[in-house]
């Protein structure tokens, strides 16, 4: 019984993050989902449908205890995400459409979903979803070794990946994985697990920063915006965030050569690394006076300016310049007992000027190298990771590169929330409380866009389209096309 490699509809979600304690989960959408699910279970019965989660499915570096990797305790931690109330109408609907006749279900990898790929996870999962049902099971495809899944949508040769592939902080290190994978199911003690950069952050940095603000996740684009904010409203961070500098010595290190989509590793740069913690710290340093070489010593010349009557602008840029803001401004405002709030205000606006993160039509990274390593006779090359939606034309070949965004919340601070301290007062207060619960409760600040790439097989070729999902009172389930998204393979 194997699952086709041809079907007459596909549809791609990706970035669900099903996982985290009660009050620290940033998926909340498992009713959506579920009505999502059973409405492709329940499509024509004619019709051969599949359904892609495209990677992150589960969070398991965001449960309690999290480590850089949990062979040993995977499985409890998928058993608590099974059973949480939050995540479990999206297993329940899961189950029900892999016992459908015509339906095809593909879990592809992610990078905080690693432990999917050990047999005795999969094997709980699947007996999650299928029982003892054989032909269940037979419906059910993984893509957990770094190939992606390809199939035919009609005429059309559609390419599925998470993303992380073309990401040097968060590439999976597939050839160690398998090592980990037969040890354990050899029942041989494991080998260590070297972690990439992405995931050493998670856990070294960020999980404690989000014990105190779980709303970190959610911000876009988290490395203009996320650091500095920190700062601001938790002052103890910075010694978490002085880690970034060992943490971007092995993103600088080079990507692991493993899977269908690796690259060549650059040498390890020390001053690249440096230099990346700055760009973090101290937004266009590199269009200044060159900073000191650390960043304590970065703080310490701000208080000897600050003793010494020298305003910030004075040593890094022109004086009253307003692309010139950023941390070092904001740490003048605070020594001269400006308002936290405000001098955030002023240091997000300039941050965050010119910033198109949300429009699907922007060329990112990921974006261009899944376009330039993917072969150039795909039509649809499908993607997520990054969490933000894109529809563009493909540059290596025809077709269209699309990515499913994903499911989680996300804050986008607009110009509007920005143009005043009346306007930012109240989301500050917001973001300062710590909670989710205050996050969800300020008007207009979360943003969700449940989405899908879709594509189906026509009589006038394969049409692919990014479709945002509503769900009615009643429950029924709406595909609303993303303006400027559709494409049609004729």
């Amino acid at each position: 019984m194997a699952p086709p490699t041809s079907v007459d509809e596909l549809y791609s979600v990706s970035d669900l993050h099903l996982g985290g304690p009660p009050g620290g989960q940033i998926f909340n959408q498992g009713t959506a989902l579920a009505a999502l699910i059973d409405t492709l279970q329940k499509r024509p019965k004619g019709r051969q449908v599949a359904l892609v989660l495209n990677g992150d499915v589960c969070d398991f570096l965001a449960e309690e205890g999290a480590a850089y990797l949990s062979p040993d305790r995977a499985v409890a931690m998928l058993e608590r995400i099974f059973r949480d109330s939050a995540f479990a109408p999206v297993w329940q609907a899961l189950a029900r459409y892999v016992r459908t006749p015509g339906r095809l279900l593909v879990l592809a990898l992610g990078n905080h979903d690693v432990e999917l790929a050990l047999p005795n996870v999969q094997a709980r999962l699947m007996q999650e979803l299928c029982g003892d049902n054989a032909a269940a099971r037979a419906r059910i495809v993984t893509a957990m070794d770094g190939q992606g899944f390809s199939c035919q949508v009609g005429a059309a040769r559609v390419f599925c990946t998470h993303g992380n592939e073309v990401d040097s902080w968060n590439i999976v290190d597939y050839a160690a994985l398998q090592k980990v994978a037969d040890a354990q199911a050899g029942g041989r003690p494991l080998p260590a697990w070297d972690p990439n950069a992405g995931t050493q952050l998670v856990i070294d940095v960020m999980n404690g920063i989000k014990r105190h603000f779980p709303f970190v996740d959610l911000l876009k684009p988290e490395t203009r915006i996320v650091p500095p904010l920190v700062l601001a409203l938790y002052p103890s961070a910075l010694s978490s965030l002085k880690s970034f500098g060992s943490i971007l010595y092995r993103k600088a290190r080079g990507s692991v050569q493993s899977g269908y989509l690796s690259g060549p590793a650059p040498g390890p740069n020390p001053d690249q690394a440096e230099s990346a913690l700055r760009d973090l710290l101290a937004p266009k340093w590199r269009t200044q006076v060159p900073a000191p070489r650390t960043e304590a010593a970065w703080i310490e010349q701000m208080e000897q300016d600050f003793r010494a009557g020298r305003r910030p602008l004075d040593v890094i840029g022109e004086i009253g310049k307003e692309d010139t803001l950023g941390v070092g401004q904001y740490l003048w405002d605070r020594l001269t007992g400006r308002s936290p709030a405000e001098a955030m205000r002023e240091a997000l606006k300039d941050w965050l000027t010119g910033d198109k993160s949300y429009d699907i039509t922007t060329l990112d990274d990921t974006a261009q190298r899944l376009d330039d390593k993917v072969d150039g006779a795909v039509d649809f090359v499908l993607a997520g990771h990054t969490h933000l939606m894109r529809a563009l034309p493909r540059k290596s070949g025809r077709g269209m590169y699309y990515n499913s965004g994903t499911w989680i919340r996300l804050i986008r601070l607009t110009d509007e929330v920005l143009a005043s301290a009346e306007s930012f007062a109240p989301v500050w207060g917001a973001l300062s409380a710590g909670t989710l619960a205050a996050i969800d409760a300020q008007p207009g600040l979360v943003l969700l866009r449940p989405t899908v790439v879709r594509i189906t097989a026509e009589s006038n070729g394969s049409v692919g389209d990014l479709v945002t999902v509503k769900v009615g009172p009643d429950g029924k389930v709406s595909l609303v096309t993303e303006p400027g998204s559709r494409y049609v393979r004729s």
